[in-house]
């Protein structure tokens, strides 16, 4: 998913949430704000906010 900043909220209201997908074992990340803009991943192949750094 590419990001389009012609659809981004201009005033940066958007909210993202992130949560774990128990039944399919994925860490999945969502605009609530937008239609379609989530992305996810197996538990296993998600890093660490730390990690990531």
């Amino acid at each position: 998913m590419t990001a389009d900043p012609a659809t981004a909220d201009p005033d940066g209201d958007c909210e993202v949430m992130a949560a774990v997908d128990g039944s399919e074992d994925r860490f999945v990340i969502a605009e609530l704000c937008r239609d379609e803009a989530w992305l996810s991943a197996s538990l296993g192949d998600a890093v660490t906010v730390r990690d990531h750094r």
